[in-house]
This record gives structure tokens, C-alpha cells and sequence, in this order.
């Protein structure tokens, strides 16, 4: 029943997110958030002014898997973004977390720490190179803006990682988390949008995208002679 289920809204939610405005919009907002706040950060640096803005994009876009020239502006960067995440629903293997290993999984993930991160090697830590886990319930997270969010599904694909300030490229993986729609975070700006998106004819689809992460893949394998720039 819950794969079923899952699959259900995973065929939905690739029937609803391209070309949908409302989706697109949240997206745009937050990558262009995200600039703002990269920008910022190497203002205050000593990267050299002219490199400034390409590597605000490496440290976003390149670590998610896109290769320079960089896009125009975060419009660019968003539909990128979309075409990624369908790219990823339509080929990945459906994995689903049955109810009673819910709980144990969650209590291992609380375990976890950043530098467990840095170990990450995809060719032995993960199953398949696409992927697309729902979780038989929503699990209520504060993101990096303070605001709440429920969490329901995580996509992922392997990429290429492309970095600047030395220009270097290496093995990464591309993850994609998923709000739920209908889940129990249910602001009244959230009710809004959703009621405008159907209005609107654009309902959202079940499985939100909520945030896109670049992660580096190789870091159990030796640490390589050419120069890199930092993950």
C-alpha cells in the first residue's frame, strides 16, 4: 500500500511541477536568498572582486552538478534546477520506509554530525545512482531561515561537482528534500498559495521541492595531488 501510494504521488508530482509558476516562484526566491547570502559572505573576503560572482555560483550551483559558463541570474539557475529534479523523479528507483522502521531511522539520522559528511563515499554509501525515498511521515524541520518545513521525501543523483579559484572537478551527489503539500506545517500563507496555485488551474504537486544540495562523493578515497578548491 505505500508504495503504491508513493508512486501515486511521485507520477503527480511529475505531472504538476514543470512549467508550474507557483512551484517556481518559491525556488526563485530561495535560490536568490541564497546568492544574497553567498554574496555577502565574499564581500567580506579576499577573493579579488572580479571573481567574486563566479564563485558565489561554484559554491552554489557548481556543487550541485552544473558546469560553467554560469547561468545569467538565478532565473536561469531555478529552471536548471526544475528540469534536474524531474530529470531525477522520472529515472529513479522508488524507495519507501515502512512505518515500523520509521522511527529507527529517524533516531540513527539524529546521529549524525557534519563531519560524518565528509566521509561520504557514493559508490559505497549509496544503492543506486538515482534514487527517490518518501517517508511514511512528515518529519517537521526548522530551515536555515528559522522558518518550518515537513519534510517528506528526499531525491538524489550523482553528479559532477564543478569548482573555481582553482578550477577542479570531482564526484558528487546531487540531493533534492520534498515538503508535503497536504502535511502538518500548514501556515496561512502556506493555505493561501495552496489554494491560489489551484484557482489558478497550477495546483501544487504533492512533493514540493523545498531545497537543492550539492554533497562531495570521494572523500573516503585518497586525498588526490591536484589542487581543489574547498567543499
Amino acid at each position: 500500500m505505500a508504495a503504491r501510494e508513493a508512486h501515486r504521488r511521485r507520477r503527480q508530482t511529475l505531472d504538476l511541477l514543470p512549467g508550474n509558476p507557483f512551484v517556481r516562484a518559491m525556488m526563485l526566491q530561495n535560490n536568490t536568498n541564497r546568492m544574497t547570502e553567498l554574496r555577502t559572505v565574499l564581500n567580506r573576503s579576499t577573493v579579488a572582486v572580479r571573481d567574486r560572482e563566479s564563485m558565489s555560483f561554484a559554491m552554489m550551483l557548481g556543487k550541485q552538478g552544473l558546469a560553467p559558463p554560469w547561468p545569467a541570474g538565478p532565473q536561469q539557475a531555478t529552471d536548471w534546477q526544475i528540469r534536474q529534479i524531474v530529470q531525477a523523479l522520472e529515472q529513479a528507483d522508488v524507495c519507501v520506509i515502512s512505518p515500523g522502521a520509521h522511527a529507527a531511522v529517524m533516531a540513527a539520522a539524529s546521529t549524525l554530525e557534519p563531519a560524518d559528511v565528509t566521509t561520504l563515499d557514493r559508490d559505497n554509501d549509496i544503492h543506486t545512482p538515482i534514487g527517490f525515498v518518501v517517508l511514511p511521515e512528515p518529519v517537521v524541520l526548522v530551515n536555515r531561515g528559522g522558518g518550518i518545513s515537513d519534510t517528506v521525501a528526499f531525491g538524489w543523483q550523482f553528479i559532477t561537482q564543478h569548482q573555481v579559484l582553482p578550477t577542479s572537478t570531482y564526484p558528487g551527489v546531487q540531493l533534492t528534500t520534498f515538503m508535503d503539500r497536504d502535511g502538518p506545517v500548514q501556515p496561512a500563507e502556506w493555505r493561501m498559495v495552496v489554494a491560489q496555485a489551484r484557482a489558478n488551474h497550477t495546483p501544487l504537486p504533492p512533493f514540493v521541492p523545498d531545497g537543492m544540495y550539492g554533497l562531495r562523493g570521494d572523500r573516503a578515497k585518497p586525498t588526490r595531488a591536484t589542487p581543489t578548491s574547498p567543499a
